[in-house]
């Protein structure tokens, strides 16, 4: 192994997670059915206490946030997207434990919500299990196939394990699904670079990519491209 696989820390899921879930039924436009059963809605009337929690979250005021999504579940105690976001706030602010539940009660509600499953599943990496960590990835990207990221996380928790051919068909995916995702390219280039004998110039064309995308430059991979 020459270095380690890049992936965003796991707490930066929390964001995501976050900006994903905020809509709220008496702000939208007519929706597609489908899509309502896929990933659900906040509680209506809720405009209100949504402002409040994320202007708490930018503050990083994780009481107040707190506070906000419980009395949103005070309303409605099975809204996956409250229980998604709860479970944001509370993995910010370092409560692992507390960040898992809210996850569950996510999925629990909604199963297919599948940025819920993908925080999970960094969580779970995070606190070396492995295990779980695939198993909510892989469902994960059941839910949303074209979800890259997802791809990238898998990739990353498989390579862990030895598992080197299907860490690079996963990154292939991220690739191919976001040509502009440099943390694949890295990830990327350093399972080619491990191939043996070494895909180099592949390797080389992705690492290219990687920093023209913003991804910092490596010295074990520079200097293993010269090799």
């Amino acid at each position: 192994m020459i270095a380690g696989m890049k992936c965003p820390n796991p707490l930066n899921i929390a964001v995501l997670v976050l900006l994903a879930v905020l809509c709220h039924a008496q702000e939208t436009a007519p929706l597609n059915p489908a899509n309502m059963n896929k990933t659900g809605m906040l509680p209506p009337h809720t405009k209100v206490l949504g402002e409040r929690a994320v202007a708490a979250f930018a503050k990083k005021d994780w009481a107040a946030a707190r506070k906000a999504y419980k009395e949103m579940l005070e309303l409605d105690d099975g809204n996956a997207l409250v229980w998604a976001n709860l479970g944001a706030v509370e993995q910010q602010a370092g409560d692992v434990k507390r960040a898992v539940e809210c996850f569950e009660n996510s999925v629990k509600f909604n199963p297919r919500l599948a940025q819920s499953w993908t925080a999970l599943g960094l969580l779970a990496q995070q606190q070396g299990d492995a295990y779980r960590a695939i198993s909510c990835f892989t469902r994960a990207i059941h839910e949303e196939p074209e979800d890259a990221r997802a791809h990238n996380y898998l990739a990353i928790t498989v390579k862990g394990l030895g598992w080197a051919d299907a860490a690079e068909a996963e990154l292939q995916k991220a690739v191919d699904l976001m040509p502009d995702y440099g943390i694949a390219h890295f990830n990327m280039a350093l399972m080619l670079l491990e191939r043996r004998p070494p895909a180099v110039e592949l390797a080389r064309r992705h690492y290219e990519k990687a920093l023209a995308l913003g991804v910092a430059k490596d010295d074990v991979v520079e200097r293993r491209l010269k090799e």
